[in-house]
């Protein structure tokens, strides 16, 4: 429908079965190209291996939570876990989506570039700063 984005985030490898190191990322936009862009990971601050072990452990943790009775300890645990998923989130958007992270935003109203005119534009800067595409 009009107005609305998606945005997929997959996870990729080069070996079958093996946590992966490659985030995609595909935006979709009612009439227009479908945009992906691959983010490798295996340099950055927070590899997303890692990322993806501290979520099953945060996942596996709330299960327990779950089943707690005792409402002080619940209630301490379920903040402590809030933190933890916090903590996650940014490390997610600031070392592994890093500049990408913009693509997660809807698109203004009215008139603008494209996201494929914006990435055209942008890619060379990034490129002038240093950054290779992979």
């Amino acid at each position: 429908p009009p107005g609305v984005t998606v945005v997929l985030l997959a996870v990729g490898s080069a070996r079958p079965g093996a946590v992966g190191d490659t985030l995609i990322l595909t935006r979709l936009e009612r009439d227009t190209e479908p945009l992906s862009v691959r983010i490798p990971t295996q340099g950055s601050q927070a590899p997303l291996g890692s990322i993806l072990r501290d979520f099953e452990a945060i996942q596996r943790e709330q299960r327990e939570c779950s089943a707690c009775t005792d409402r002080q300890d619940w209630w301490d645990r379920r903040s402590r876990l809030d933190l933890r998923m916090q903590t996650l989130i940014q490390s997610l958007q600031f070392h592994v989506l890093g500049c990408w992270r913009g693509l997660l935003l809807p698109s203004p109203p009215g008139k603008s570039p494209t996201l494929l005119q914006e990435c055209s534009r942008l890619i060379p800067e990034l490129q002038g700063c240093g950054w290779r595409d992979p």
